[in-house]
């Protein structure tokens, strides 16, 4: 190989390393800018409310530390305790007891001090399936049946699986708005043919 063949290998070297060595400075830069960013949004969430919070997690034995997400199993078993569970309202009520007029007016006002809380902290988040029923169907249900304890989620976790294949029969439908219509037209002609039942035979 001669001096000159050499010579342009190593310039070729060079510069597909000075391209790397700018596209990492880039992606350096990028990931210097976003921890600017999250420094900025973690020192809003060490205010008082948030110390409150810790304060009840350490008390019940989950001292979840500021940079951390997840718990650990420990705390989980904490958490699940039923001396922890009985502190929170909505969860404790869940049960097979038999509730009184009193007890339904104080669910009612748990409820809708949830749903003002909710507002308030997230504005613009999406209502789900299971916050709707909560919010919207506990109390007029417990006020017919008295209890919510036996129930099951096995419904609406049927029509999430309807829903999840309907999202894949209209995969092609890019607009988001004309899916949505699509899929609610869809569960309402399921809802049309589950009510008129047999007589949907009859009339063909």
């Amino acid at each position: 190989m001669s001096l000159q063949s050499r010579v342009a290998i190593l310039e070729k070297i060079e510069r597909n390393f000075r391209k790397k060595m700018e596209n990492d400075k880039e992606c350096f830069e990028n990931v210097v800018s976003e921890k600017k960013i999250l420094d900025e949004k973690m020192k809003l969430y060490n205010g008082d409310t948030r110390k409150k919070l810790e304060a009840v997690l350490k008390n019940i034995g989950c001292d979840m530390r500021a940079w951390y997400q997840q718990l650990t199993g420990n705390q989980v078993r904490n958490f699940l305790r039923p001396a922890n569970i009985k502190k929170c309202k909505l969860m404790s009520s869940a049960n097979n007891k038999v509730k009184t007029d009193k007890e339904i007016d104080d669910l009612e006002k748990v409820v809708e001090e949830l749903v003002e809380d909710l507002k308030q902290a997230q504005p613009r988040a999406t209502v789900t399936p299971k916050m709707h029923l909560l919010t919207c169907h506990l109390i007029p249900f417990l006020r017919e049946h008295r209890t919510w304890g036996s129930i099951t989620e096995q419904g609406i976790e049927h029509l999430h699986a309807v829903i999840n294949s309907l999202h894949v029969r209209f995969a092609s439908v890019l607009d988001t708005e004309m899916k949505a219509t699509l899929i609610v037209k869809a569960l309402s002609n399921y809802n049309f043919i589950f009510d008129i039942g047999a007589s949907w035979f009859k009339a063909a």
